[in-house]
């Protein structure tokens, strides 16, 4: 073979490769399964599936969202040992399932804790950077709190006081921390159960006091089987968007900070959404013939009473002190600048 034929050769295998390169995708397709309890309509399988269509289109479709609505993967704790495992890669979660991934949410869930949103919206933007790094040592990516609203007492009976409570079967949500003590500290007998067992409760009068936010009590259909709602919020629930963080660190960093920019938006949107459904759900259900109990001030004093009683055995217990000074620092910092005194 002559030095020209050789030279020829090695030519056309430069060629060959670089045309080789050059029809090789940059990086392979990556579907990131997230599930949730979340029914199909609500404003969080919105906020996923605007994101997965944002997503798509920003990276050419090598990331997308594959989503899971209404509980068919399993209940929270069976999401996340899907997660753990690989079968998902992202779980949308509230209640129980967010606090068996971080505790220290429930500093954020404390009852009475914030009077308005205004006050959670601070308090959310002071602490991020805390929470979002104890997320990612958990192992997760925050991709954006997700507003559930302020809770309320949901029962067969009129619910005006603590005592009211005493002799009725009243759920807890399996292995909440929160809930458990204080219905201990008050006396009260609770009944433990998962979220979807919820209604099938009711409607067989195994608990007759439950407690959600407005929009949840309509979606999951609860207020089709109480009478009353005591117009007290008892405290602000918060869920989350989480990612796991291995299949994060996968993505590039052109893909990593496109997920967060779109996340962030979509979340944000759903956030508003949520608190406009809550107040439009009150007025539902009071349409629906849900009748609104008022609180007399002393009844007020004594829910209140009681969860100062129960903080020594749920701070630096069910959650760490330091995200309680957190939360408490940066809300007393809002109040003073707003003029606000402390409700308690």
């Amino acid at each position: 073979m002559s030095i020209s034929d050789t030279h020829r050769r090695q030519r056309w295998s430069v060629l060959l490769l670089l045309s080789l390169l050059l029809v090789t995708p940059l990086a392979a397709e990556t579907t990131l399964k997230f599930a949730t309890l979340a029914p199909e309509g609500s404003s969080w399988i919105t906020a996923l599936r605007n994101m997965d269509t944002e997503i798509r289109a920003l990276t050419e479709g090598q990331v997308q969202l594959k989503i899971y609505a209404g509980g068919v993967q399993g209940d929270e704790d069976v999401m996340l040992r899907k997660v753990r495992i690989g079968q998902l890669q992202g779980v949308g979660l509230g209640g129980t399932g967010l606090s068996h991934v971080l505790p220290d949410v429930l500093a954020l869930e404390m009852p009475f804790l914030f009077q308005n949103y205004d006050e959670i919206d601070y308090v959310l933007t002071q602490t991020s950077t805390f929470y979002q790094q104890a997320f990612l040592d958990a192992g997760f990516v925050l991709l954006g709190w997700s507003d559930i609203g302020f809770v309320y007492l949901l029962s067969q009976h009129p619910v005006r006081s603590v005592d009211d409570m005493s002799g009725h079967k009243v759920w807890r949500l399996q292995d909440e921390p929160l809930t458990g003590v204080l219905f201990e500290k008050a006396g009260v007998t609770s009944i433990p159960l998962t979220i979807p067992d919820v209604l099938l409760g009711l409607q067989t009068r195994l608990v007759d006091v439950v407690y959600a936010s407005a929009s949840a009590a309509i979606v999951l259909q609860w207020f089709t089987r109480v009478k009353y709602y005591t117009d007290l919020p008892i405290n602000y629930a918060i869920g989350a968007f989480l990612l796991q963080r291995q299949v994060f660190d996968r993505l590039t960093e052109v893909q990593q900070r496109q997920l967060l920019e779109v996340s962030a938006r979509h979340i944000g949107a759903h956030n508003r959404r949520s608190r406009s459904d809550n107040v439009e759900a009150l007025q539902i259900m009071q349409h629906q013939g849900v009748i609104a109990v008022t609180c007399p001030p002393a009844a007020v004093a004594s829910f209140k009473q009681l969860v100062e009683e129960s903080k020594p055995d749920l701070i630096g217990h069910a959650f760490s002190n330091e995200a309680q000074e957190h939360v408490q620092r940066h809300l007393a910092e809002y109040r003073a600048r707003i003029g606000t005194a402390d409700p308690r």
